[in-house]
């Protein structure tokens, strides 16, 4: 049956599943790729909602946002919550967007952007810099709450998650784990945005997504938006102004 949008990846209908090229950044690959679990994407979600929508639209767009509340971000904390914002402004309207702050948690469920708008800035008011980057449970909770999105719309839908980071993660072992198994088992994006970050990142794998590098957060809102326009996958967001 043909369920989903677009794709088995990292930073994500018969069942079409594919693999995000490098960017113009560079990618860190792993001796080996990692390769579907066709069964497993088939399969996904793999649970049952007790409210199941009578018409499920295939063209929405699920999208789960990662943002990095850790202490790092500091002064940076509120032009990245404007950011998230005005990237929210630019969705369509009838599609699903939910955010997970890596330290503060799930702070918005999954909604229509329209319901989401008016009170998005005053619920990512209180998403202040603190702790570390746990990005494993972050992104776990992504996963989460898009497979029990999934299972309402009866896996219709293109589904993504979009992180957001300044830093390498507490856990990159860990991460490296919860992000092969993702991409291997589900057709869920997920597509990095790095801010500031020198060197390599666990989530910096062409095999597994894709990984963008901005200099500073002053990038962050432009790069978001670039994210979002690319519907289906997150291709686009290999430059940002036209470049």
């Amino acid at each position: 049956m043909a369920k989903w949008g677009n794709a088995v990846l990292i930073f994500a209908g018969g069942v079409a599943v594919m693999s995000f090229v490098g960017t113009e950044f560079g990618s860190i690959m792993g001796p080996e790729p990692v390769a579907p679990d066709w069964e497993a994407i088939s399969a996904w979600p793999g649970q049952e909602a007790e409210n199941v929508e009578a018409a499920p639209d295939p063209n929405r767009v699920f999208t789960a946002i990662v943002l990095d509340d850790s202490g790092s971000m500091s002064e940076d904390m509120q032009a990245a919550r404007l950011a998230v914002a005005a990237a929210v402004e630019t969705m369509a309207p009838e599609d699903f967007v939910s955010i997970v702050a890596l330290n503060k948690g799930l702070v918005l469920p999954f909604m229509p952007v329209e319901e989401a708008r008016p009170q998005l800035r005053a619920i990512l008011a209180d998403v202040v810099s603190q702790g570390s980057t746990p990005l494993t449970g972050a992104v776990s909770t992504a996963r989460r709450v898009l497979g029990e999105e999934a299972a309402r719309a009866g896996g219709f839908g293109t589904y993504r998650i979009l992180v957001t980071t300044d830093g390498q993660a507490d856990d990159n072992a860990t991460l490296r784990l919860a992000i092969e198994d993702l991409a291997r088992t589900t057709p869920i994006q997920i597509a990095t945005i790095g801010v500031g970050i020198s060197g390599s990142h666990v989530l910096n794998r062409s095999d597994l997504g894709t990984f963008v590098a901005i200099d500073d957060v002053s990038d962050l809102e432009q790069a978001l938006q670039s994210a979002v326009a690319e519907q289906t996958t997150f291709s686009a967001i290999t430059s940002f102004g036209g470049e």
